[in-house]
């Protein structure tokens, strides 16, 4: 069982005190530019206060943040709404509505019925003689002129190419062209439900009127069942969350491609319209169809395929001569033709970081194609596949508006997120909370990825909620943090915020200090990290551990063909083990109660993991150095001479140790959330001392929350946004997550964008 039980320091002051000490954002971005506002003052004559006035009016004449660019679309539908009307009850030349005697030279119908002198009857299909009929068809072509804008954009926001070409023109500070998968979906839905509505008054019509042989006599009857029947299978399974669940997605995107269908049965059905609405967006789409599968279509001749756990496959290739050289946070599409020659997926990519103009991906078992890829990749191999992309996400523009921002990713929804961080590293401060159960994924990231390089001014927590033990470095950066259990996203995020708001838990310190330690020589790192272990821990439970780990090594070896071994070469010193001895006498070559190798090292992973990485022969030389009698073995009375001198003041009075030392002490508050602490660590920590503020980074809901809600109290009802400087984004497929951070966001003031895997 991993402890996740984090002490929290008192502060020194109050909160109000405390909180009113340290400077809000905007006396923060004041002093940062003080410098450069003094020339400007004296240039133009102003003084602060003015200044700072100007601002607070920029901020209050601000445009409604709420005010989306496809809002405009739906005024469009309602302006076309109204056109409809205008044209069902205004007299010829303007509208449909004719006096009886016009209806009868028509020769549909007789003339208007049920006393009316006028009614509307240009053709049979839309012949309506009576209020009812009138009614229902003002309700059908009312639904259907509310969508004509609809229908127009949802086909152009499926046309990649062009809304990637976009996205680098003047036309984006106008049209988030990141939102137009979220658009396409809204839109579809208005018209899943607005197509049945238009069928069903029709049908009900002409049921009424004795007028259902025109559903299969006529090219607007036929085309409009086809565009019926076709509705449902196109929209229901991509948005309802049962038949998202029961239905697999190979289908449903087949069943998907019946929007093919429904735009031409819609040419034949409106054929004096449909052409220009409907028609020239569906040809763009078609056009951009093509284009995309000619011109960005890449055969990747040799693309290296690897597990990376149970359930994943990691894909590395060279990026092709047409990419960029930097790629932004993009997807791509991959069609892998000894799987299948007709599906193509869509997945995240992102840098690889130890090869240059290289890209790499993590696909996660969840589908039928993606099981298919796991069971075809047992060993690491090298095949073809074809990369269709890139293509910009959401992320590229909008998820980093703001110079600190919290990631927050589920599962697989890391990749997008490394990438982010990796385009933005340096430039702006970007935080991780990444939920995961799959342990392989972890370990693969943390392994592929420089971790430390890219959230060196930043936090990143992983929560891990799988069954297995993780496999991990023996070092990884101090200000990232592996816990096994699940977040409370709100205490994180507000932790967070206070770490780096109140500028008493900034990251780059401590990863700073860390750089030091890591450069030090290992006895040197090792001998200060015994001084604070030993503050923390029982030297006997040091010992105790070391010597249960020697055992298991032995029961280990038990399971081993040792005269195999002797055969094949074998090397014991690997178990701790120096002389090679029959299985059956394993027991009686390691001396009981003493330490081997292993033991020493499982010790120092154990206790000591934050010292940094050392090689196998650092590991012998410092155990040659507590083997005083060469025997192959440490027994108590070395391990505590070992303890005694790094506990002596000689070691640590030296001038080179003193910085080291003190970043030991920092550290000594994280010590039970760091990732020594994954392989079975202690039910709890308890240092008995104070080293500062850094824990406040895992939020507590009576001093983080606290401080937050001052924070906005303090900013009073004049409209300032204290955190306006802050923004958080989703990458993974939870509503729940979704649904918690929308509320904190809401909370706080703090902006919020998600990319969320719901296809």
């Amino acid at each position: 069982h991993l402890s996740t039980n984090l002490f929290f320091i008192p502060p020194k002051h109050s909160d109000r005190e405390e909180i009113k000490e340290r400077p809000k954002l905007k006396k923060q971005s004041s002093s940062l530019r003080s410098s450069k506002e003094e020339v400007f003052r004296s240039t133009i004559g102003l003084e602060l206060d003015e200044i700072d006035q100007i601002i607070d009016d920029e901020k209050k004449n601000a445009p409604c943040i709420h005010f989306q660019w496809w809002h405009a679309v739906f005024l469009c539908s309602s302006i076309s709404l109204l056109v409809c009307l205008l044209q069902l009850f205004l007299p010829p030349p303007y509208g449909l509505m004719m006096t009886s005697a016009e209806v009868a030279e028509i020769g549909v119908t007789p003339g208007c019925e049920g006393g009316l002198e006028r009614c509307i009857c240009p053709r049979e299909t839309i012949c309506a003689t009576n209020t009812l009929s009138i009614v229902l068809l003002a309700l059908a072509r009312c639904s259907v002129f509310f969508d004509y804008p609809l229908y127009m954009v949802f086909f152009l926001s499926k046309a990649h190419n062009l809304n990637n070409h976009m996205r680098r023109t003047l036309l984006r500070e106008w049209i988030d062209f990141g939102d137009m998968h979220k658009v396409h979906k809204i839109f579809g839905i208005v018209v899943g439900i607005e197509t049945m509505f238009h069928s069903f008054f029709h049908l009900l019509r002409w049921g009424l009127n004795n007028e259902m042989s025109l559903l299969w006599l006529t090219t607007v009857g036929i085309s409009g069942l086809i565009t019926a029947v076709v509705t449902p299978l196109i929209c229901w399974p991509m948005v309802v969350p049962y038949l998202k669940q029961r239905i697999s997605f190979e289908v449903r995107k087949g069943l998907h491609y019946l929007s093919n269908c429904f735009a031409i049965a819609l040419l034949f059905h409106a054929p004096s319209r449909a052409p220009f609405l409907i028609g020239i967006p569906a040809l763009v789409y078609v056009v951009d169809c093509i284009f995309g599968y000619v011109k960005r279509n890449n055969l990747i001749e040799a693309a290296y395929f690897e597990r990376y756990g149970e359930n994943g496959v990691a894909l590395h290739f060279e990026n092709p001569m047409n990419w960029d050289k930097k790629p932004k946070t993009s997807y791509v599409y991959i069609m892998c033709p000894w799987i299948s020659r007709y599906e193509w997926h869509a997945f995240t990519i992102f840098p690889k970081p130890s090869k240059e103009n290289h890209s790499m991906l993590c696909i996660g078992a969840s589908g039928d194609w993606t099981r298919q890829l796991c069971d075809r990749i047992k060993a690491p191999c090298i095949r073809r596949l074809y990369v269709h992309g890139p293509f910009m996400t959401e992320f590229s523009d909008t998820a980093v508006t703001t110079s600190n921002a919290i990631a927050v990713a589920s599962g697989i929804g890391i990749t997008p997120t490394l990438s982010l961080m990796q385009n933005y590293a340096g430039r702006k401060r970007i935080n991780i909370i990444w939920m995961c159960r799959d342990a392989g994924l972890i370990e693969y990231i943390l392994a592929s990825v420089d971790v430390g390089a890219i959230t060196k001014n930043s936090y990143a927590f992983i929560f891990y909620t799988g069954k297995r033990e993780l496999v991990l470095p023996k070092q990884l950066p101090v200000n990232v943090f592996i816990l096994r259990s699940r977040p409370n996203l709100e205490n994180i995020i507000t932790g967070i915020v206070t770490a780096i708001h109140s500028g008493e838990g900034l990251p780059e310190e401590m990863y700073e200090r860390q750089k030091k330690m890591a450069n030090a020589p290992f006895r040197k790192r090792m001998m200060i990290a015994l001084f604070r272990v030993t503050q923390i821990y029982d030297e006997d439970e040091m010992f105790h551990y070391a010597v249960k780990a020697t055992e298991n090594a032995v029961m280990r070896m038990q399971d081993v063909d040792l005269q195999s071994c002797c055969s094949s070469d074998c090397d014991l010193e690997e178990y701790g083990i120096t002389k090679l001895q029959p299985a059956s006498r394993l027991s009686s070559v390691i001396p009981y109660g003493e330490v081997s190798l292993l033991g020493l090292d499982a010790m120092i992973s154990r206790f000591l993991g934050v010292i940094g990485e050392y090689s196998h022969s650092d590991l012998e030389d410092l155990f040659n150095a507590i083997d005083s009698n060469r025997s192959g073995f440490i027994d108590r009375e070395e391990f505590s001479a070992l303890l005694r001198m790094a506990k002596s003041k000689n070691v640590m009075n030296r001038a080179s140790s003193r910085d080291l030392f003190s970043s030991m002490i920092a550290l000594g508050d994280m010590e039970a959330a760091l990732t020594s602490s994954m392989q079975n660590s202690r039910a709890s920590f308890s240092t008995g001392s104070s080293h500062g503020g850094h824990q406040s980074v895992f939020g507590d809901s009576n001093t983080v929350c606290k401080y937050m809600n001052k924070l906005m109290d303090d900013s009073g009802g004049g409209g300032e946004k204290p955190l306006e400087d802050w923004s958080i984004f989703y990458c993974g497929g939870s509503t729940a997550i979704k649904r918690d951070l929308k509320q904190i966001s809401k909370r706080y003031g703090i902006g919020f964008a998600v990319e969320k895997f719901d296809w």
